[in-house]
């Protein structure tokens, strides 16, 4: 079962920690993990990424932000 499902919420999330930190140059990812590991989600959850830094979910979301940033 996976840690967690990418979703539009957490994308923005994700989105919002890394056009806040890295608008120039090398995206630092354990440092966005580290940021959202933990947001409180709408439904009131908290998000856990868990500890597999090569997770297919956060393959996933990475992908996903970076679709997002390029429009």
């Amino acid at each position: 079962m996976p840690a967690f499902e990418v979703t539009d919420e957490i994308v923005g999330y994700a989105v919002e920690i890394v056009d806040g930190w890295y608008q120039a140059g090398r995206i630092d990812w354990e440092d966005v993990w580290d940021r959202l590991d933990g947001t409180e989600l709408v439904d009131g959850t908290r998000l856990d990424l868990g500890t597999d830094l090569a997770s297919l979910e956060l393959v996933a979301l990475k992908a996903a932000v970076r679709k997002v940033r390029r429009g």
